[in-house]
């Protein structure tokens, strides 16, 4: 029995140091981790740059299947991009967001399901701690032609540039870090139109005057989920009980590098396209490169 007490000395004082170098090794890759979340959510003085594409696909495919189904392959892709200029007294955010994507199902022709151009423009004068002047612009457009379908046949009902909201506007932000701005200010909203007119009052293009509100909200978690959403309402001094929303959402996580899970939704509301509130909600998985 003398004998076994001192290796069962050595084998506590083992694991101890074990568990002990462990805890720190631990506690050292929560300091990065924070550091990085720190550097993530502060702006560095200078141009802010960031560029990722994205690329999901989906399919589904049956061959005598006794329960049916339908063959579908669903593809998006998308480029999302931000430029901030970041100074003492200035603060000048560039956001770019463009998605296409198509469908087909047991060998139809394809149908498209997304096409979005979005792009907007903020410069702020950082004059005090919270409320700040700005100016900005948004364009919001989309690239292809867009149908509706009607049993055998389908109606053309939108194209390129046709129509496009071009939206300026003059307020006040809050801005109290990276992850979170919001403002509200009055706005012309201006839009344009070729062919279907009815998007702009049966004319080619339509000024409307109001009041806008717009808000950034994100959020990393870990460094592997990314919560992104964005809120812009407009509400014209015509119709001010009519207003304008477009609220996008998306919930990201990184399986790997280069490997995301996506949850995307979107809210629209636009009387002048139907006087229902559309939503869209959208689970996939796909490849994200980062070039910046």
């Amino acid at each position: 029995m003398k004998f076994k007490v001192p290796w069962m000395v050595l084998v506590v004082w083992g694991l101890v140091a074990f568990c002990n170098g462990q805890n720190k090794a631990l506690f050292e890759h929560l300091k990065k981790v924070e550091k990085k979340q720190k550097n993530y959510n502060k702006l560095q003085p200078g141009w802010n740059l960031n560029l990722s594409s994205t690329l999901t696909v989906t399919q589904t495919a049956y061959h005598q299947w006794a329960a049916g189904g339908s063959n579908v392959l669903v593809w998006v892709a998308g480029i999302d991009g931000t430029a901030i200029l970041d100074t003492v007294n200035w603060n000048w955010a560039n956001e770019s967001k463009i998605l296409f994507g198509k469908a087909r199902q047991n060998g139809e022709p394809a149908r498209k399901t997304d096409d979005l151009i979005d792009l907007e423009s903020v410069l702020t004068y950082k004059k005090k701690e919270f409320l700040n002047p700005y100016i900005s612009l948004n364009l919001r457009t989309q690239m292809a032609p867009g149908y509706k379908y009607e049993a055998e046949r389908r109606i053309k009902i939108s194209d390129f540039f046709d129509p496009a909201y071009f939206t300026s506007g003059v307020g006040v932000g809050y801005s109290p870090k990276k992850t979170f701005r919001t403002r509200i200010g009055l706005a012309a909203q201006t839009t344009f139109a070729h062919q279907f007119t009815q998007y702009a009052k049966d004319k080619k293009w339509n000024v409307e005057s109001g009041i806008q509100w717009v808000t950034h909200a994100e959020r990393r978690f870990w460094e592997k989920l990314l919560i992104r959403s964005r809120l812009n309402m407009f509400s014209s001094f015509e119709k001010f009980e009519y207003g304008n929303i477009f609220w996008d959402t998306l919930v990201q996580a990184s399986i790997t590098k280069y490997i995301i899970v996506n949850i995307q939704t979107l809210v629209l509301y636009d009387a002048k396209v139907s006087k229902k509130t559309q939503l869209k909600e959208v689970l996939s998985i796909g490849i994200k490169y980062t070039f910046i």
